[in-house]
C-alpha cells in the first residue's frame, strides 16, 4: 500500500488553502472594485447606451455586492495556480500527445466534452428555469400571497437588466463551481461524493453575507477584511434557524443537485448556465415588481420575501431536476462515470 503524503502536502491542504486565498484575495481586491465601480457610475461612462442597465445595478449596488463579486474574481485568478499546485509532483499531462486543438486541450483539462448542441441546451435550460419561476410568481399573485407594485422603470428595462444579470451569474458562476471548484475536488473525491460536496459548498457559500441591512460606511482598503469577519459571525447564526435550513438553504442545495447532474450528465457546462441564468433572470424580474402581502417570516418555511426561498420554490426547482432526469437520462452516458 503506497505511503500516505503528509497533511500539508496533501490535496485536501491544498484545497483548503485555494479557497482561504480566494476570500483573502477576494476581501483585498473588493474594495478597488467598489471605488473603480462607483467612479465609472459618476464618469456616466456605461450610462444611456446598451449597458445602462449595467450602470444602473452599479449604481444601486452596496459594498457587500462588489465583494461577492470579488470573490468569485478571485477564485478565476487562484484556479491556475491551484491547480499547478495540485498536479505538482505528478506526471505530465499526455494532452498535448493526444495531438487536440487548443480548445479541445481545455474542455479535457477541465473534464468536459465538447457539445455541438450548446445553444439549444442553453436556451432550453433558460427557458425552463424562467418560465417555471415567472409562473410561480404569477400563482403568488393570484392568490394574493404577492402584490403587484410600481417598479419605477419600464418593463423593458427591467427585463433587459434581468436578462443580462442572469446570463453573467450563470456563466461566472457555473464555470467557477461546475468547472474550476469540480476540477480541484475531483483530484480528491470519487463522482458520486463529489456531486453532493458541490452542490453543498455551492448552497453553503451563498450564505457568506453580511446580516441584512449592514453599511460598510467609508470603505478603505481594509474594508473587505472586515467585511469578512461580519462574514463569518452572521454565517453560523443563519444556521441556528430551523426555518433557515427549510426555506432557503434546501432550494440552493436543490439547485446545486439539478446543475451538478446536468454538467456530469452532458459533459457541459451549457444547461447549466441556461437553468442558471433562467432562474436568476425570474428572480430578478418579478423582485422590483411584486413585494409579499404577509408578515415577516409569516408563511415559512413555505414562501419568503423572493422567489429563491421557501419549501414551494424547492418543490418546483425538484420538479424540474426530475423533468431533466426524464429527459436526459437515455442520453449521454453515467453521470456519475470516471472522466476518461
Amino acid at each position: 500500500m503506497p505511503e500516505r503524503a503528509p497533511f500539508f502536502q496533501s490535496s485536501v491542504f491544498k484545497i483548503l488553502v485555494y479557497l482561504l486565498g480566494t476570500m483573502i484575495l477576494g476581501a483585498l481586491l473588493a474594495p478597488a472594485l467598489y471605488l473603480g465601480g462607483k467612479h465609472t457610475v459618476a464618469e456616466g461612462w456605461l450610462a444611456g447606451g446598451w449597458l445602462d442597465g449595467l450602470h444602473g445595478s452599479m449604481e444601486r449596488a452596496k459594498f457587500s455586492r462588489y465583494f461577492n463579486r470579488a470573490v468569485l474574481l478571485a477564485a478565476v485568478l487562484l484556479l491556475w495556480p491551484a491547480l499547478r499546485w495540485l498536479n505538482a509532483g505528478k506526471p505530465k499531462s499526455d494532452l498535448a500527445a493526444a495531438n487536440l486543438s487548443r480548445g479541445e486541450a481545455m474542455l479535457r483539462f477541465f473534464q468536459l466534452s465538447p457539445n455541438r448542441w450548446w445553444w439549444s441546451h442553453l436556451l432550453v435550460g433558460f427557458v425552463i428555469a424562467g418560465g417555471t419561476l415567472l409562473l410561480l410568481g404569477w400563482f403568488y399573485v393570484g392568490q394574493g400571497w404577492y402584490e403587484l407594485r410600481d417598479a419605477g422603470k419600464p418593463l423593458s428595462r427591467i427585463l433587459a437588466t434581468a436578462l443580462g444579470t442572469g446570463l453573467a451569474v450563470g456563466l461566472l458562476e457555473e464555470f467557477v463551481f461546475r468547472g474550476a471548484l469540480q476540477v480541484v475536488v475531483a483530484k480528491w473525491l470519487k463522482p458520486r461524493p463529489l456531486f453532493f460536496v458541490i452542490a453543498a459548498f455551492f448552497a453553503v457559500i451563498h450564505f457568506f453575507n453580511p446580516p441584512h441591512g449592514l453599511e460598510a460606511g467609508t470603505v478603505t482598503a481594509t474594508t473587505g477584511l472586515w467585511m469578512v469577519g461580519q462574514i463569518f459571525g452572521h454565517f453560523f447564526s443563519q444556521f441556528a434557524n430551523p426555518s433557515f435550513l427549510l426555506a432557503e438553504f434546501a432550494v440552493l442545495f436543490a439547485i446545486g443537485l439539478v446543475l451538478g447532474y446536468t454538467r456530469m450528465k452532458t459533459g457541459s457546462l451549457w444547461l447549466g448556465i441556461g437553468l442558471h441564468a433562467g432562474w436568476v433572470f425570474g428572480v430578478k424580474t418579478l423582485s422590483p415588481m411584486t413585494t409579499r402581502a404577509f408578515g415577516p417570516a409569516e408563511m415559512m418555511p413555505w414562501l419568503g420575501d423572493t422567489l429563491r426561498v421557501g419549501a414551494v420554490s424547492c418543490l418546483v426547482v425538484s420538479l424540474t431536476g426530475l423533468a431533466l432526469w426524464l429527459w436526459l437520462r437515455k442520453r449521454y452516458g453515467d453521470p456519475f462515470a470516471e472522466f476518461r
